[in-house]
């Protein structure tokens, strides 16, 4: 039997609303991380305010 390392499960901060353009439906929601993984967020920045995370890089 393996032995599986624990993962965790990070939501993406929410969006930032400045108008009411729509925000994609396939934005990011969260990530599986490992125990020795945190993440970094890739904000878009709409021309009218609006902020959504769109990606996101792992660091270990």
């Amino acid at each position: 039997m393996t032995a599986t390392k624990p993962k965790r499960i990070v939501s993406a901060p929410q969006p930032i609303f400045a108008s009411s353009f729509p925000i994609p439906a396939n934005r990011i929601l969260n990530v599986e991380l490992e125990e020795n993984e945190n993440v970094e967020w890739i904000w878009t920045l709409l021309p009218d305010g609006t902020r959504y995370v769109s990606g996101y890089t792992l660091v270990k």
